[in-house]
């Protein structure tokens, strides 16, 4: 699924999810974003043939807007994550997401790299 700015990617190494996102993480993409994740761990799940997802892996590089809706997508990514017992990795978020993670201490619940 592709939304106006807002495309996200996924694909599976080993145990590992590696989730890419581009544009903007706002109210008029998370919840589809949120769902899209969701979808991309059980297809991943379903065909890791017995491996289950061990890490989440999410690509910021690529994120040129956050706001409280999409802050609420990646803690929800990080839920995912620990109900399958993973760690949840945040990759190159751009300073503005940076700042809102350390801001909210939601920086605490991530392997921010």
């Amino acid at each position: 699924m592709s939304l106006p700015g807002t495309r996200i990617a996924g694909e599976r190494d080993g145990d590992r999810l590696l989730i890419t996102l581009h544009g903007s993480l706002d109210a008029m993409s998370a919840t589809a974003l949120q769902s899209q994740l969701y979808d991309l761990t059980q297809v991943h799940d379903l065909l890791g043939l017995g491996v289950p997802v061990r890490a989440i892996h999410i690509y910021l590089a690529g994120v040129d807007f956050c706001d409280a809706a999409g802050l609420r997508m990646l803690v929800a990514a990080r839920r995912v994550a620990e109900a399958r017992q993973a760690t949840c990795h945040l990759h190159a978020p751009q300073p503005h997401l940076r700042w809102l993670l350390r801001a909210t201490r939601a920086a605490d619940l991530f392997h921010l790299h």
